[in-house]
């Protein structure tokens, strides 16, 4: 039997992908998705994803409007 202690300070303020999702409104793909676009910084822990609270509300404070992008619409056409 092995037993594992871990320090957990440093986690207190984190969030997973999933609970980020929740925060945000958002599919915890979504959220993998912007933290690979680098909208998003996060830190590897393991085989998870966790990302700092300030994070999370930084990312609540900008102006994101759901649904996909419109597309730009050619002169050409």
């Amino acid at each position: 039997m092995f037993i594992f202690v871990v320090d957990c300070s440093c986690m207190k303020d984190c969030l997973t992908t999933k609970d980020a999702a929740k925060r945000l409104n958002v599919d915890p793909s979504r959220v993998r998705q912007m933290v690979l676009g680098g909208i998003i910084k996060a830190e590897k822990f393991g085989r998870d994803l966790v990302i700092a609270e300030d994070e999370i509300k930084r990312i609540e404070q900008l102006d994101r409007r759901p649904g996909r992008p419109m597309k730009v619409k050619s002169e050409q056409a």
